[in-house]
């Protein structure tokens, strides 16, 4: 007689969580045909539809409803006994995290490296993208975890704070010089990242502070190509400290003499708060510890952890 199994509950689980069977699949690093299988065998032993399909997405029948509600406790729990006696060294599989690029420090790629030590059968999946991008590809199960900044308010997702990165006003140093040194944020034109971002919303309402209109804000959607263009005369922008502090030292970039006061941008470890895969919530403890911890100049990423890096372009 067909016995239903641990697997039948945790594909049930994700096609609810991700809204098909391809999502579930890739999850669970299974095809999708497999996937289907599993559903079926579910479906006939307890002789009753647990799936109905509503254009693209799967959706869970009351019943099935019912189902994931009982047995979702019952999966966190096996999978929390697996975490706490499974040796992470044998651990397999492939970890999706999203890194915020404001975020981008070498004490964030370093946790790589430690956890890369520890868990060598470990790969990665590693996207560079906007904090707001991110927190939603969490939430949508396209990622399992990120390092991202701004204040969080998901209530989907759990949030660890990290620490925090400093925000200037910063000019280069040819546009001082064009200026007589004598830099205000009305000389503009004004850069930041594009709504939604937290960023913007700092940009604009220091600039509403200062009497100065936030219709007059440039947008770029990197923040690496936002310092290129302050760095090459072209504007003045608020900048994570940690991302142009060889810039500041060596006189490339300054910081504006203004009265506001300097802005700290938190930084947390994100996953989302139903997540039951033990090691993604290993990574997660190990990401959360280390990187609270670390100083902010911290361990640049080793050779022998090499992620696929993937940077975004956004409208």
């Amino acid at each position: 007689m067909f016995r239903l199994g641990l697997h039948h509950l945790e594909t049930l689980f994700w096609i609810d969580r991700l809204g098909s069977f391809a999502a579930a699949a890739e999850r669970l690093n299974t095809t999708q045909s497999g996937i289907s299988s599993r559903v079926r065998e579910l479906e006939a032993r307890l002789k009753t539809r647990v799936f109905q399909k509503e254009g693209r997405r799967m959706l869970l029948t009351l019943r099935g409803r019912d189902l994931v509600r009982r047995c979702e406790p019952l999966l966190q729990q096996v999978n929390g006994v697996l975490l706490s006696v499974a040796d992470e060294a044998y651990a397999t599989g492939t970890v999706r995290l999203g890194i915020d690029e404001i975020a981008a420090a070498p004490r964030v790629f370093g946790f790589i490296h430690d956890v890369g030590s520890d868990m060598p059968h470990l790969n990665w999946d590693l996207i560079v993208d906007a904090g707001a991008a991110l927190r939603q590809k969490i939430a949508d199960g396209v990622l399992d975890m990120g390092i991202v900044s701004g204040p969080l308010d998901a209530q989907e997702l759990l949030a660890q704070p990290i620490g925090q990165t400093g925000l200037a006003w910063m000019a280069s140093a040819a546009y001082f010089a064009a200026r007589q040194d004598r830099v205000s944020l009305h000389d503009g034109p004004i850069w930041a990242l594009p709504r939604p971002s937290h960023h913007h919303l700092l940009t604009t309402g220091m600039l509403r502070e200062a009497g100065l209109p936030p219709s007059g804000v440039n947008a770029c959607n990197h923040m690496q190509a936002m310092i290129e263009i302050v760095r090459a005369g072209a504007g003045i922008g608020m900048l994570p400290e940690h991302l142009v502090r060889e810039d500041l030292a060596c006189g490339v970039l300054r910081r504006l003499d203004i009265e506001a006061a300097p802005h700290a941008l938190e930084l947390h470890a994100v996953r989302r708060r139903d997540e039951a895969d033990p090691i993604v919530l290993r990574v997660f403890e190990r990401a959360s510890r280390r990187l609270r911890s670390a100083a902010p100049e911290a361990v640049a990423v080793a050779a022998s952890a090499s992620p696929r890096v993937h940077v975004l372009s956004r409208p």
